[in-house]
């Protein structure tokens, strides 16, 4: 038995997305793209059922770029998140992520990239269902504010200056006050608004400390470093996974080294 999924991001001839990369389709579903005119065989992926849990791109992409080998999580993770996306194209919030996947490649990517990461550690300290599609959805918004930062600033090649700076710390609370209308549950608008602060109170928007911060945020901000780190930028190069590592177990005080260790046995 086979199933499919999407090998690219599908949409309509209004720009909309129709379907995401890796999300599992139907005979429905086919059908539906079919009568408005956007069915591609060749934008599809069959795998065996055996396989289909592990076969997210986003999730294998990025495991073979971490060299991650454990298929529990692989699998686990690429559920979730599969599960995420599809749930979330009956919601409000929908409009976000199809503003994400057309506003910037990078971001939309880094979005995802963070997504996947959060939600392996959160498997490994065995979150139960609903507690991994809040992290999953909180993780996948967390840089939603972006897209209210002006794109020159964002994709500047060189260091910001202090105003670009202070227009760039805000993205945590324009992205809050975007998605507060929107219902979501409060562990995400708290991953939105929280991925920023650091244990030591240096972070930002709050400046929180410690138990301040919500454990979903602690273990978001890892993910965020981990992919800003190790994957391009218009204004950096690739950086190697070690570090990323060495970088949050140097800044030991800032971030959970609980959750790092946890990072570094699913690595290993």
């Amino acid at each position: 038995m086979s199933e499919t999924f999407a090998k690219k991001d599908i949409y309509d001839q209004n720009g909309f997305l129709l379907l995401a990369k890796g999300q599992r389709t139907t005979d429905a579903v086919i059908e539906k793209l079919k009568k408005r005119g956007c069915y591609e065989e060749e934008a599809l992926i069959h795998s065996n059922a055996k396989q289909s849990a592990a076969t997210f791109p986003a999730v294998l992409e990025l495991g073979k770029r971490m060299n991650i080998r454990n298929d529990r999580i692989l699998e686990h993770t690429s559920q979730v998140l599969s599960t995420v996306i599809f749930e979330s194209k009956t919601k409000p919030w929908w409009i976000y992520v199809n503003v994400l996947s057309n506003h910037l490649d990078w971001l939309y990517t880094h979005s995802i990239d963070v997504a996947i990461i959060s939600l392996m550690i959160a498997v490994e300290l065995r979150y139960n269902e609903d507690e991994l599609w809040n992290i999953g959805l909180g993780a996948f918004l967390h840089d939603v504010g972006e897209l209210l930062i002006p794109k020159p600033i964002i994709q500047k090649p060189g260091p910001l200056n202090d105003l670009e700076r202070n227009f760039i710390r805000q993205h945590c609370e324009l992205g809050k006050s975007s998605l507060e209308p929107y219902g979501l549950p409060q562990e995400c608008v708290d991953i939105v608004m929280q991925h920023h602060e650091r244990l030591d109170g240096s972070g930002y928007p709050k400046g929180l400390k410690g138990d301040e911060i919500c454990r979903n945020a602690k273990i978001v901000m890892i993910a965020d470093v981990v992919d800003g780190i190790t994957s391009g930028r218009p204004y950096k190069p690739i950086g190697e996974m070690d570090t990323a590592i060495k970088t949050l177990r140097r800044d030991k005080e800032k971030y959970s080294q609980e959750y790092v260790s946890v990072l570094e046995k699913i690595l290993e």
